[in-house]
C-alpha cells in the first residue's frame, strides 16, 4: 500500500483528492486528506453561508478541464435557473464539488481509498522515503507523499504606532470568518481597510441584509475592481513579450495596446485577457528584481483589471457610493486606536500627506491573504520554516517549489516527498488562484503524484 496524504480540504485539496481517485493506478493507494475543519467546509472562500458570488461566470468554473461547463450543467440537473453568464452563489459550488468528490469516491476502484481526518496538522518530519505527519491531540503516522494545500492565510496586521487594536474585538483580521456579521448592529458604521474583492463580497452581503450604517472603506489608492463583461476579443500579442527580462519593457508593450484598443473603442479587460494564457510564461521569464518591482509600482492596477467582480456587485456599491452610504477614503494608514466605544483609524491623505481621522464601530482587514510564509503566524507553518522543509519563493508569495508543485528542498533540489498545490504556488506560476488554474494543477499532481509512487 502507498500513502498519499493531503494537508487542507479547500478547494485545491478537494480537486487534488478527487482526481486521484479517478485516475488509472494498479497500486492499492491510501488517501488521507486532513482539515481542521468539518467535511462540509471548503476552505474560506467556500465555506461561507452568506449569499457571496462567485466572480467567474458558471460556464468557467466546471470541475474538470476537459468540461469547463460541467458545474452549469450540472446546475441545470438540479433545477438551478442558470445560464451562460450567470454568477452563481459559492455556497451551492461548494455543495457541487463536495457531490464531485462523492461522486469520484463511489466510483473509484478498489484499489483506491480514502480516509477524511478533522485535526490540525503541526509538524512533519521527512527522511529519504516518507514522511512522518503530526496532528495535535491525535496520534502521527508515516506517508509516502505530503500535499501542503494550504490555500489562504489571514491578511498581516498593519504596522502601526499602536498595537492595542489588534486584540481589539471591534477588529476583524480575517474577513472570510463565517460568522463576521454576527452580533453586528444593523446601524454599526464599519471601515474596510482595502478596496479589493473582499471588501465588495462584504459590502454586497451588507447591502443584501439592509445594512443601514456608514461604510467606508480606505486604501493607498482607492481603485475599485472591474466587473465582468462580454467584450470584444482582442488579437494575442505575445510574441512581442517573448524572452523580455525587463518590466518596463513588459508595461511599455501592454500600455501601447491598451492605448491602440482605446482607440478602436475595445474594452480594456479584453487587451489584459488576450494575455492570460501567456501570464505563467511572462512572470516566470521575469528576473525576481523585475517581478518585485511589478509588485511595487503595477499591482494593484494589475489587479483592478484582471481580478474582476460580478456585474452585479458593481451595480450595488455603485449604488452605494451613489446614495453616500458608502465612501472611499484614499492614504495611508499610519495608527489604529480603540477609543471606548469607537475605533479610530489615523492616516495620511493620497495627495496632500495631510493627517486625517476616521472612526467606526468595527474595523475589517480585507488587505488580501498574508502570502510571506515567513509572517504567517500558524504552528505547522512555522515549523516548516524552522526545519527548512520549506522556505519562501524568491518574490515571498508562497512557497519556493518547481512549476508542477515539487517543493524546492535546502539543496535546491525538488523534493519527491513534499509538494504543494494552488496560492503557495502563485510566486512560482503567479495564476494560481482561480478555479480554472487550480483544476488543472490538480489534475496534472495527480498524474506526478501516482507515477512517483
Amino acid at each position: 500500500m502507498k500513502d498519499i496524504t493531503i494537508i487542507g480540504a479547500g478547494l485545491s485539496g478537494t480537486l487534488l483528492a478527487m482526481n486521484l481517485l479517478r485516475q488509472d493506478f494498479d497500486d492499492v493507494v491510501h488517501i488521507k486528506l486532513i482539515d481542521r475543519n468539518s467535511k462540509s467546509d471548503l476552505g474560506p472562500a467556500y465555506s461561507t453561508n452568506e449569499d457571496y458570488l462567485l466572480n467567474v461566470p458558471a460556464e468557467m468554473m466546471g470541475a474538470f478541464s476537459q468540461d469547463p461547463e460541467h458545474f452549469l450543467k450540472w446546475a441545470g440537473r438540479k433545477d438551478i435557473s442558470a445560464s451562460r453568464g450567470d454568477y452563481l452563489q459559492r455556497k451551492l459550488y461548494r455543495k457541487y464539488i463536495l457531490e464531485m468528490l462523492t461522486l469520484a469516491l463511489n466510483e473509484r476502484k478498489e484499489n483506491k481509498t480514502l480516509e477524511r481526518i478533522r485535526g490540525e496538522v503541526v509538524n512533519i518530519k521527512t527522511n529519504n522515503r516518507s514522511a512522518e505527519i503530526f496532528i495535535k491531540e491525535r496520534v502521527g503516522f508515516s506517508t509516502d507523499k505530503v500535499v501542503l494545500a494550504l490555500g489562504n492565510s489571514p491578511p498581516r496586521n498593519l504596522q502601526t504606532k499602536n498595537r492595542l487594536y489588534i486584540k481589539d474585538k471591534r477588529y476583524v483580521q480575517n474577513p472570510w470568518n463565517p460568522d463576521i456579521f454576527k452580533n453586528l448592529s444593523p446601524d454599526a458604521t464599519i471601515i474596510f481597510i482595502g478596496t479589493g474583492q473582499t471588501m465588495v463580497d462584504l459590502v454586497t452581503a451588507l447591502y443584501k441584509k439592509k445594512h443601514t450604517g456608514k461604510l467606508i472603506t480606505l486604501s493607498r489608492h482607492g481603485v475599485l475592481p472591474l466587473s465582468q463583461k462580454n467584450v470584444e476579443p482582442y488579437p494575442s500579442f505575445y510574441n512581442e513579450l517573448q524572452g523580455l527580462s525587463s518590466m518596463l519593457s513588459v508595461f511599455q508593450i501592454v500600455r501601447k495596446h491598451l492605448g491602440i484598443a482605446n482607440e478602436k473603442g475595445i474594452d480594456p479587460r479584453a487587451v489584459i485577457d488576450s494575455l492570460r494564457p501567456h501570464t505563467k510564461a511572462i512572470w516566470m521569464q521575469l528576473p525576481i528584481e523585475e517581478k518585485r518591482r511589478f509588485l511595487r509600482h503595477v499591482f494593484r492596477y494589475w489587479e483592478i483589471i484582471r481580478s474582476r467582480i460580478p456585474p452585479v456587485s458593481e451595480e450595488i456599491i455603485h449604488k452605494l457610493l451613489s446614495s453616500g452610504q458608502l465612501e472611499i477614503l484614499t492614504g495611508r494608514i499610519t495608527d489604529i486606536l480603540p477609543i471606548e466605544h469607537r475605533m479610530e483609524i489615523q492616516y495620511l491623505e493620497r495627495g496632500t500627506e495631510t493627517e486625517k481621522m476616521v472612526s467606526a464601530d468595527s474595523v475589517v482587514n480585507c488587505i488580501g491573504p498574508d502570502q510571506d510564509y515567513e509572517r504567517i503566524d500558524q504552528t505547522l507553518i512555522k515549523n516548516l520554516i524552522n526545519s527548512r522543509l520549506i522556505h519562501c519563493d524568491p518574490a515571498h508569495l508562497g512557497i519556493d517549489a518547481t512549476p508542477e508543485g515539487s517543493v524546492i528542498k535546502e539543496d535546491g533540489t525538488p523534493s519527491d516527498i513534499l509538494y504543494t498545490i494552488g496560492l503557495p504556488l502563485k510566486g512560482i506560476v503567479w495564476e494560481s488562484l482561480a478555479a480554472p488554474e487550480i483544476r488543472a494543477e490538480a489534475e496534472e499532481l495527480a498524474k506526478i503524484l501516482l507515477s512517483g509512487l
